[in-house]
């Protein structure tokens, strides 16, 4: 049987870099990732872009509610005081 969805369409090459806030940090970066229906990374790429004004590197926002119902989370919107 031929397979005719190979998942997600590539993003192009990517950096891989590792962040590891403090924990209530970290906490809030998943809630509002979540809330912008974005993954962690691309949250934090999102961030980083915007940061730098750097407009073009901002991800894409899609539906990830769709992707894996298992991790659909109401969150709530915080900002770091």
């Amino acid at each position: 049987m031929a397979r005719t969805n190979r998942g997600r369409p590539s993003r192009g090459a990517r950096d891989a870099i590792l962040a590891k806030p403090p924990v209530e940090f970290g906490a809030i970066i998943k809630e509002n990732a979540e809330r912008e229906g974005l993954s962690y990374g691309d949250y934090l790429v999102a961030l980083a872009a915007e940061s730098l004004n750097m407009p073009e590197y901002i991800p894409n926002m899609r539906d990830r509610k769709n992707e894996l119902a298992i991790f659909t989370k109401e969150g709530t919107h915080r900002t770091a005081a």
